[in-house]
């Protein structure tokens, strides 16, 4: 049988949203538990704190603490995501069990992908570096689950934007690689 033709059973469908919604109560579990305490704003370094994590209780320094907050409303987000489009298929009589991997997997890329553009916008890159402090966890919560919610359009412009960074400059006729009055393969001299 050809991959992609076979439509989900109904037993797919059950574990699928299963393990979608206990993936949800789990990572909103963790948002809730992992926020932040309200901080002094330039405050200098926060102190660490005890918070539940479902079954583990570390101490845990703010930084962290928003760490844990981006990677599961970037989980939160895709999952919003996922479900919004199993709803779809599986109420349109259209989905096939070759798309069950993605629609588990795109909680996870949702969460790294939130977790890395905080990282790139808490290391300077677009804003001002600030202390854990300073950092409204609302916004970044915010941000985090737009990213994971539109994963592939966040991808198409990280791709975009570090393309034109990272893209070495084309020669141009300004620096002398070109002859002028002639083309570079034109052997004659300008006279």
């Amino acid at each position: 049988m050809t991959a992609g033709v076979q439509f989900a059973t109904g037993w797919d469908v059950v574990v699928l949203v299963g393990v979608l919604l206990v993936l949800t109560v789990a990572l909103a579990t963790v948002l809730i538990q992992a926020w932040p305490t309200t901080a002094v704003p330039g405050g200098g370094a926060a102190k660490a704190e005890r918070v539940r994590i479902l079954l583990w209780t570390p101490l845990l320094p703010r930084d962290t603490l928003l760490f844990l907050v981006v990677t599961a409303a970037g989980g939160l987000g895709a999952l919003i995501h996922v479900l919004r489009s199993v709803y779809e298929y599986v109420g349109d009589r259209r989905l096939r069990r070759s798309w069950l991997p993605m629609y588990l997997l795109e909680p996870f890329v949702g969460a790294v992908l939130a977790l890395v553009v905080y990282c790139v916008l808490r290391g300077g890159l677009t804003t001002s570096m600030a202390s854990s402090g300073d950092i409204n966890p609302y916004g970044v919560t915010a941000v985090a689950a737009l990213v994971g919610m539109f994963s592939r359009q966040t991808v198409d412009k990280l791709h975009a934007v570090f393309n034109t960074l990272l893209t070495p400059p084309r020669d141009s006729p300004e620096e002398g690689l070109t002859r002028t009055g002639g083309s570079p393969s034109d052997p004659r001299p300008d006279s």
